[in-house]
Protein backbone atom coordinates (compact mmCIF):
# COMPACT_ATOMS: atom_id res chain seq x y z
CA UNK A 1 0.00 0.00 0.00
CA UNK A 2 2.64 2.32 -0.92
CA UNK A 3 4.29 1.94 2.39
CA UNK A 4 1.05 2.97 4.38
CA UNK A 5 0.30 1.10 7.28
CA UNK A 6 -2.45 -0.93 6.52
CA UNK A 7 -4.06 -1.00 9.77
CA UNK A 8 -5.02 2.64 9.26
CA UNK A 9 -7.97 3.80 7.11
CA UNK A 10 -7.24 6.36 3.85
CA UNK A 11 -8.75 8.98 4.48
CA UNK A 12 -10.35 11.73 1.86
CA UNK A 13 -8.23 14.31 2.62
CA UNK A 14 -5.46 12.27 1.92
CA UNK A 15 -6.59 11.32 -1.45
CA UNK A 16 -7.30 15.07 -2.11
CA UNK A 17 -4.18 16.13 -1.02
CA UNK A 18 -2.08 13.41 -3.49
CA UNK A 19 -4.66 14.71 -6.09
CA UNK A 20 -4.21 18.22 -5.87
CA UNK A 21 -8.18 18.83 -5.14
CA UNK A 22 -10.34 19.50 -2.78
CA UNK A 23 -12.06 16.53 -0.70
CA UNK A 24 -15.28 17.92 -1.87
CA UNK A 25 -14.44 16.97 -5.40
CA UNK A 26 -12.87 13.44 -4.20
CA UNK A 27 -16.44 12.49 -2.87
CA UNK A 28 -17.95 14.09 -6.38
CA UNK A 29 -15.73 11.84 -8.20
CA UNK A 30 -16.96 8.91 -6.37
CA UNK A 31 -20.30 9.68 -5.45
CA UNK A 32 -21.43 11.99 -8.61
CA UNK A 33 -18.90 11.85 -11.56
CA UNK A 34 -20.96 14.02 -14.00
CA UNK A 35 -20.13 17.10 -11.30
CA UNK A 36 -16.19 16.06 -11.94
CA UNK A 37 -14.43 16.24 -15.06
CA UNK A 38 -13.12 13.16 -16.58
CA UNK A 39 -9.06 14.19 -16.24
CA UNK A 40 -9.50 15.37 -12.92
CA UNK A 41 -11.81 12.01 -11.82
CA UNK A 42 -8.81 9.81 -13.33
CA UNK A 43 -6.28 11.42 -11.03
CA UNK A 44 -8.37 11.64 -8.02
CA UNK A 45 -9.08 7.77 -8.60
CA UNK A 46 -5.22 7.12 -9.59
CA UNK A 47 -4.40 9.24 -6.04
CA UNK A 48 -7.19 5.96 -4.05
CA UNK A 49 -5.58 3.01 -5.79
CA UNK A 50 -2.04 4.33 -4.56
CA UNK A 51 -3.09 5.53 -1.17
CA UNK A 52 -5.18 2.17 -0.97
CA UNK A 53 -8.61 3.93 -0.17
CA UNK A 54 -10.97 1.60 0.53
CA UNK A 55 -9.29 -1.57 -1.05
CA UNK A 56 -10.06 -3.83 1.82
CA UNK A 57 -13.57 -5.03 1.60
CA UNK A 58 -15.71 -3.44 4.41
CA UNK A 59 -16.24 -6.13 7.01
CA UNK A 60 -19.03 -7.99 7.13
CA UNK A 61 -20.87 -9.51 10.37
CA UNK A 62 -20.77 -13.24 9.35
CA UNK A 63 -23.99 -15.10 9.66
CA UNK A 64 -24.56 -18.41 11.92
CA UNK A 65 -26.34 -20.63 9.94
CA UNK A 66 -27.70 -19.94 5.81
CA UNK A 67 -31.34 -19.18 5.22
CA UNK A 68 -31.45 -20.15 1.74
CA UNK A 69 -33.11 -16.53 0.42
CA UNK A 70 -31.21 -14.18 -1.40
CA UNK A 71 -32.71 -10.54 -2.40
CA UNK A 72 -31.89 -8.16 -5.46
CA UNK A 73 -33.02 -4.38 -4.96
CA UNK A 74 -33.22 -2.62 -8.23
CA UNK A 75 -34.64 0.93 -9.72
CA UNK A 76 -37.17 -0.53 -11.64
CA UNK A 77 -38.36 -3.56 -12.92
CA UNK A 78 -40.18 -2.51 -15.75
CA UNK A 79 -37.05 -1.89 -17.63
CA UNK A 80 -35.66 -5.00 -19.24
CA UNK A 81 -32.07 -3.85 -18.66
CA UNK A 82 -32.87 -4.80 -14.56
CA UNK A 83 -35.48 -7.36 -15.70
CA UNK A 84 -32.68 -9.48 -17.89
CA UNK A 85 -29.96 -9.66 -14.72
CA UNK A 86 -32.97 -10.37 -12.59
CA UNK A 87 -33.51 -13.27 -14.13
CA UNK A 88 -29.89 -14.17 -14.94
CA UNK A 89 -29.54 -13.25 -10.30
CA UNK A 90 -32.55 -16.08 -10.31
CA UNK A 91 -31.09 -18.58 -12.51
CA UNK A 92 -28.16 -18.98 -11.01
CA UNK A 93 -29.31 -19.18 -7.06
CA UNK A 94 -31.88 -22.02 -8.38
CA UNK A 95 -29.00 -24.15 -9.43
CA UNK A 96 -27.66 -23.50 -6.12
CA UNK A 97 -30.62 -23.70 -4.21
CA UNK A 98 -32.02 -20.22 -3.03
CA UNK A 99 -34.93 -18.41 -3.12
CA UNK A 100 -34.95 -15.01 -4.42
CA UNK A 101 -36.83 -11.94 -2.97
CA UNK A 102 -37.06 -9.09 -5.90
CA UNK A 103 -37.70 -4.95 -4.32
CA UNK A 104 -37.91 -2.49 -6.41
CA UNK A 105 -36.56 1.43 -5.13
CA UNK A 106 -38.54 3.03 -7.50
CA UNK A 107 -35.55 5.40 -8.57
CA UNK A 108 -35.31 6.69 -4.44
CA UNK A 109 -32.19 5.93 -2.48
CA UNK A 110 -34.40 6.04 0.50
CA UNK A 111 -36.93 3.55 -0.64
CA UNK A 112 -33.82 1.37 -1.59
CA UNK A 113 -32.01 1.70 1.97
CA UNK A 114 -35.96 1.47 3.36
CA UNK A 115 -36.19 -2.07 1.46
CA UNK A 116 -32.68 -3.16 2.62
CA UNK A 117 -33.48 -2.73 6.27
CA UNK A 118 -36.73 -5.10 5.71
CA UNK A 119 -35.19 -7.62 3.34
CA UNK A 120 -31.94 -8.18 5.61
CA UNK A 121 -33.29 -10.15 8.28
CA UNK A 122 -34.43 -12.65 6.25
CA UNK A 123 -31.64 -13.20 3.43
CA UNK A 124 -27.65 -14.20 3.74
CA UNK A 125 -26.99 -11.83 0.95
CA UNK A 126 -28.23 -8.61 -1.62
CA UNK A 127 -27.81 -7.47 -4.71
CA UNK A 128 -27.61 -3.78 -5.39
CA UNK A 129 -28.53 -3.28 -8.77
CA UNK A 130 -27.70 0.58 -10.00
CA UNK A 131 -27.97 1.54 -6.42
CA UNK A 132 -28.81 5.41 -5.69
CA UNK A 133 -27.88 5.42 -2.50
CA UNK A 134 -24.71 7.34 -1.46
CA UNK A 135 -21.55 5.32 -1.27
CA UNK A 136 -21.20 5.55 2.69
CA UNK A 137 -24.87 4.28 2.64
CA UNK A 138 -24.04 1.14 0.72
CA UNK A 139 -21.01 0.49 2.41
CA UNK A 140 -22.91 1.05 5.60
CA UNK A 141 -25.22 -1.86 4.86
CA UNK A 142 -22.24 -4.40 3.47
CA UNK A 143 -21.54 -4.57 7.19
CA UNK A 144 -24.81 -5.78 7.78
CA UNK A 145 -25.41 -8.62 5.40
CA UNK A 146 -22.97 -10.13 2.15
CA UNK A 147 -23.50 -7.41 -0.95
CA UNK A 148 -22.79 -7.31 -4.30
CA UNK A 149 -22.98 -3.79 -6.37
CA UNK A 150 -23.93 -4.66 -9.98
CA UNK A 151 -23.66 -1.64 -12.56
CA UNK A 152 -21.46 0.54 -10.22
CA UNK A 153 -18.47 0.44 -8.53
CA UNK A 154 -18.01 1.11 -4.41
CA UNK A 155 -14.76 1.40 -2.95
CA UNK A 156 -14.58 -2.03 -0.17
CA UNK A 157 -17.62 -4.05 -1.63
CA UNK A 158 -17.39 -6.16 -4.44
CA UNK A 159 -18.76 -4.86 -7.40
CA UNK A 160 -19.93 -5.84 -11.38
CA UNK A 161 -19.66 -2.92 -13.43
CA UNK A 162 -19.52 -2.07 -16.90
CA UNK A 163 -16.41 -0.67 -19.16
CA UNK A 164 -18.32 1.72 -21.31
CA UNK A 165 -15.24 3.34 -22.85
CA UNK A 166 -14.74 1.01 -25.54
CA UNK A 167 -18.62 1.31 -26.46
CA UNK A 168 -18.69 5.04 -26.41
CA UNK A 169 -15.63 5.27 -28.17
CA UNK A 170 -17.05 3.42 -30.91
CA UNK A 171 -20.34 5.15 -31.14
CA UNK A 172 -17.90 8.96 -31.26
CA UNK A 173 -16.09 7.44 -33.83
CA UNK A 174 -19.05 6.19 -36.29
CA UNK A 175 -20.82 9.42 -35.96
CA UNK A 176 -17.55 11.58 -36.52
CA UNK A 177 -17.51 9.64 -39.65
CA UNK A 178 -21.03 10.75 -40.73
CA UNK A 179 -20.04 13.60 -40.80
CA UNK A 180 -21.58 15.38 -37.61
CA UNK A 181 -19.98 17.91 -35.63
CA UNK A 182 -22.87 18.29 -33.03
CA UNK A 183 -24.32 15.66 -30.90
CA UNK A 184 -27.10 15.80 -28.48
CA UNK A 185 -26.90 13.67 -25.38
CA UNK A 186 -30.44 12.98 -23.81
CA UNK A 187 -29.55 11.91 -20.26
CA UNK A 188 -30.33 10.37 -17.27
CA UNK A 189 -31.54 10.91 -13.65
CA UNK A 190 -29.02 12.91 -11.39
CA UNK A 191 -29.16 10.46 -8.49
CA UNK A 192 -27.55 7.39 -11.11
CA UNK A 193 -24.14 6.85 -11.01
CA UNK A 194 -23.90 5.47 -14.50
CA UNK A 195 -25.16 8.59 -15.59
CA UNK A 196 -22.19 10.70 -14.43
CA UNK A 197 -19.74 7.85 -15.96
CA UNK A 198 -21.35 7.74 -19.23
CA UNK A 199 -21.60 11.49 -19.62
CA UNK A 200 -17.90 12.42 -18.91
CA UNK A 201 -17.11 9.46 -21.40
CA UNK A 202 -19.09 10.87 -23.48
CA UNK A 203 -17.71 14.27 -23.25
CA UNK A 204 -14.00 12.87 -23.32
CA UNK A 205 -14.42 11.01 -26.83
CA UNK A 206 -16.30 13.30 -28.63
CA UNK A 207 -14.47 16.67 -27.51
CA UNK A 208 -11.47 15.39 -28.85
CA UNK A 209 -12.86 14.72 -31.55
CA UNK A 210 -13.67 18.38 -31.92
CA UNK A 211 -17.52 17.40 -32.01
CA UNK A 212 -19.69 19.23 -29.41
CA UNK A 213 -21.93 17.99 -27.08
CA UNK A 214 -25.09 19.32 -25.94
CA UNK A 215 -26.35 17.81 -22.73
CA UNK A 216 -30.56 17.80 -21.83
CA UNK A 217 -31.07 16.50 -18.64
CA UNK A 218 -31.85 15.41 -16.17
CA UNK A 219 -34.14 12.96 -17.40
CA UNK A 220 -36.28 9.81 -16.49
CA UNK A 221 -34.50 6.55 -17.67
CA UNK A 222 -37.82 5.66 -19.28
CA UNK A 223 -40.21 5.56 -22.77
CA UNK A 224 -41.63 8.57 -20.95
CA UNK A 225 -38.56 10.23 -20.08
CA UNK A 226 -36.88 9.87 -23.76
CA UNK A 227 -40.51 10.84 -25.16
CA UNK A 228 -40.73 14.49 -22.69
CA UNK A 229 -37.05 15.11 -23.73
CA UNK A 230 -37.85 15.75 -27.57
CA UNK A 231 -39.54 19.05 -27.16
CA UNK A 232 -36.28 20.72 -26.01
CA UNK A 233 -33.94 18.71 -28.66
CA UNK A 234 -36.13 20.46 -31.26
CA UNK A 235 -35.35 23.86 -30.09
CA UNK A 236 -31.85 23.68 -31.45
CA UNK A 237 -31.94 19.80 -33.72
CA UNK A 238 -27.89 18.53 -34.33
CA UNK A 239 -29.28 15.41 -36.24
CA UNK A 240 -27.38 13.06 -34.30
CA UNK A 241 -28.45 11.83 -30.76
CA UNK A 242 -27.42 9.67 -27.82
CA UNK A 243 -29.82 8.89 -25.26
CA UNK A 244 -28.76 7.18 -21.92
CA UNK A 245 -30.61 4.10 -22.52
CA UNK A 246 -32.56 1.85 -24.90
CA UNK A 247 -35.74 2.95 -23.84
CA UNK A 248 -35.45 6.94 -23.51
CA UNK A 249 -34.08 6.64 -27.29
CA UNK A 250 -37.12 4.91 -28.22
CA UNK A 251 -39.73 7.29 -26.36
CA UNK A 252 -37.84 9.90 -28.17
CA UNK A 253 -38.10 8.23 -31.15
CA UNK A 254 -42.04 7.73 -31.11
CA UNK A 255 -42.22 11.78 -30.14
CA UNK A 256 -40.25 12.63 -33.08
CA UNK A 257 -42.86 10.23 -35.26
CA UNK A 258 -45.73 12.31 -33.98
CA UNK A 259 -43.93 15.33 -35.17
CA UNK A 260 -43.30 14.08 -38.45
CA UNK A 261 -39.44 13.81 -38.01
CA UNK A 262 -38.16 9.98 -38.62
CA UNK A 263 -35.35 8.09 -38.00
CA UNK A 264 -33.15 7.63 -39.43
CA UNK A 265 -34.05 10.32 -43.21
CA UNK A 266 -33.80 13.23 -40.14
CA UNK A 267 -32.18 12.31 -37.10
CA UNK A 268 -29.42 9.40 -36.32
CA UNK A 269 -30.04 7.70 -32.82
CA UNK A 270 -27.98 5.31 -30.21
CA UNK A 271 -29.17 3.92 -27.26
CA UNK A 272 -27.82 2.09 -24.39
CA UNK A 273 -28.59 -1.73 -23.09
CA UNK A 274 -29.17 -3.36 -26.80
CA UNK A 275 -32.11 -5.10 -25.14
CA UNK A 276 -34.96 -6.54 -26.97
CA UNK A 277 -36.67 -3.76 -27.90
CA UNK A 278 -34.21 -2.49 -29.21
CA UNK A 279 -33.82 -4.87 -31.52
CA UNK A 280 -37.52 -5.16 -32.85
CA UNK A 281 -38.20 -1.31 -32.85
CA UNK A 282 -39.07 0.50 -35.77
CA UNK A 283 -36.12 1.34 -36.87
CA UNK A 284 -33.78 -1.29 -34.84
CA UNK A 285 -32.07 0.60 -32.57
CA UNK A 286 -27.87 0.94 -32.85
CA UNK A 287 -26.54 0.23 -29.55
CA UNK A 288 -23.78 0.21 -26.83
CA UNK A 289 -24.25 -3.33 -25.64
CA UNK A 290 -24.03 -3.69 -22.03
CA UNK A 291 -24.69 -7.64 -21.83
CA UNK A 292 -27.13 -7.75 -18.41
CA UNK A 293 -27.41 -11.12 -18.19
CA UNK A 294 -23.58 -11.96 -18.05
CA UNK A 295 -23.72 -8.50 -15.23
CA UNK A 296 -26.42 -11.00 -13.18
CA UNK A 297 -24.06 -14.07 -13.64
CA UNK A 298 -20.97 -12.80 -12.55
CA UNK A 299 -22.68 -10.98 -9.55
CA UNK A 300 -24.82 -14.47 -8.78
CA UNK A 301 -20.95 -16.31 -9.08
CA UNK A 302 -19.05 -13.66 -6.51
CA UNK A 303 -21.81 -13.47 -3.84
CA UNK A 304 -22.31 -17.24 -3.45
CA UNK A 305 -18.63 -17.56 -3.53
CA UNK A 306 -18.69 -15.25 -0.69
CA UNK A 307 -21.43 -17.35 1.30
CA UNK A 308 -19.45 -20.46 0.43
CA UNK A 309 -16.30 -19.10 2.40
CA UNK A 310 -14.43 -17.72 -0.83
CA UNK A 311 -13.74 -14.62 -0.03
CA UNK A 312 -10.11 -14.00 -1.35
CA UNK A 313 -11.97 -12.45 -4.57
CA UNK A 314 -11.48 -9.60 -6.58
CA UNK A 315 -13.26 -5.98 -5.51
CA UNK A 316 -14.45 -4.93 -8.83
CA UNK A 317 -14.87 -6.73 -12.11
CA UNK A 318 -15.66 -4.71 -15.33
CA UNK A 319 -17.83 -6.28 -17.89
CA UNK A 320 -16.84 -5.11 -21.64
CA UNK A 321 -19.11 -3.05 -23.95
CA UNK A 322 -19.54 -2.66 -28.23
CA UNK A 323 -21.37 -0.81 -29.94
CA UNK A 324 -24.14 -2.80 -32.27
CA UNK A 325 -24.57 -1.29 -35.55
CA UNK A 326 -28.58 -0.89 -36.84
CA UNK A 327 -30.74 0.95 -39.23
CA UNK A 328 -31.22 4.09 -36.48
CA UNK A 329 -27.61 5.13 -37.86
CA UNK A 330 -29.45 4.93 -40.82
CA UNK A 331 -26.42 5.55 -43.91
CA UNK A 332 -23.49 4.03 -41.15
CA UNK A 333 -24.83 0.81 -42.26
CA UNK A 334 -24.07 1.18 -46.27
CA UNK A 335 -22.79 5.11 -46.49
CA UNK A 336 -23.32 8.47 -44.76
CA UNK A 337 -23.39 12.57 -45.30
CA UNK A 338 -19.44 12.12 -46.03
CA UNK A 339 -19.37 9.26 -48.17
CA UNK A 340 -18.45 5.42 -47.33
CA UNK A 341 -18.55 4.55 -43.74
CA UNK A 342 -16.28 2.03 -42.23
CA UNK A 343 -17.84 -0.11 -39.57
CA UNK A 344 -14.33 -1.55 -38.56
CA UNK A 345 -13.92 0.29 -35.67
CA UNK A 346 -12.73 -2.44 -32.94
CA UNK A 347 -15.72 -4.60 -32.27
CA UNK A 348 -18.20 -3.05 -33.92
CA UNK A 349 -20.69 -5.15 -34.90
CA UNK A 350 -23.43 -4.26 -37.40
CA UNK A 351 -26.17 -6.21 -37.69
CA UNK A 352 -29.51 -6.03 -39.69
CA UNK A 353 -33.17 -6.25 -38.98
CA UNK A 354 -33.44 -9.11 -41.10
CA UNK A 355 -30.52 -11.00 -40.12
CA UNK A 356 -31.42 -10.38 -35.97
CA UNK A 357 -34.95 -12.31 -36.74
CA UNK A 358 -34.49 -14.67 -39.54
Amino acid sequence: MSGHNRSRRVTIREVADKAGVSPSTVSRAFARPDRVSAATTKRIFAAADALGYYTEPVDTVPSRTLRGMIAIIVPDIANQFFSDIIRSVQHEFNLAGFALIVAESEESASREREAFNKVAAYVDGVILTSSRMPDAMIRKCAQTRPIVVVNRTVRGVPSVAIDIGTGIRQAAELLVSMGFSRVTYLDGPSSSWSVGVRWNHTCEEFRKRGVSVRRIWPGLPTFVGGYALAKQYLNDPTGAVIAHNDLMALGFMAAMRRQGIRCPDDYVIIGFDNDTMAQVSDPPLSSVGNTPPKLGKTAAGILLDRLNGRTNLAQSIMIPSRLIVRESTGKATSGSRSGKVSTNHGNIETVSFQARIG
